[in-house]
């Protein structure tokens, strides 16, 4: 089983991720831990994400492959790398599930500013990064469960594991 987590930068992507790789003993492959690993000083240019999106993909395929649910946590803002990402997952013969963590701009703000002050997190994005994120995330298709991840943890678990066939 593949779980692709997207969302915009501060939505709670990588909360949610960890908690579902506990929850499906799944591997959980962050973006942000993958492009600091390619590129110890990231640029962000199309051609690092690429790059970025590409290992991620090799990384889900070979673990799909063998057997291992695979949790994606990215912001997947184009088409073409969830495309991919459910390419991948085909080749396996994995189901694929895609959840889109929202939250609302004032608080999403808050919690980039106090992540940025902490300084712990592996994502460089602040409110500058949303903003443009915001502008150019193209929509999802198909099916897809949105969560707001300032709803309590439980009832955002329930939900997913209702939109992934899990009583």
């Amino acid at each position: 089983m593949l779980i692709i987590v997207c969302g915009l930068p501060g939505s709670g992507k990588s909360s949610l991720s960890k908690d579902l790789a506990k929850r499906f003993s799944a591997v959980h492959l962050n973006s942000d831990i993958i492009r600091k690993e390619l590129f110890p000083k990231p640029s962000y240019s199309e051609e690092e994400k690429r790059a970025v999106y590409a290992e991620m993909a090799k990384r889900a395929g070979e673990l799909l492959a063998k057997g291992s649910n695979v949790i994606a946590d990215a912001t997947f803002s184009r088409k073409e790398y969830r495309e991919t990402m459910d390419e991948v997952a085909g080749q396996t013969g994995a189901k694929v599930f895609i959840i889109k963590c929202i939250l609302h701009e004032g608080e999403t703000k808050k919690r980039l500013e106090k992540r940025k002050q902490a300084g712990k997190s592996p994502s460089d994005a602040d409110y500058d990064v949303y903003v443009k994120l915001k502008e150019t995330f193209e929509p999802l298709e198909g099916g897809y469960l949105e969560v707001d991840y300032m709803r309590p943890k439980k009832e955002v678990l329930a939900k997913v594991k209702e939109f992934i066939g899990e009583n």
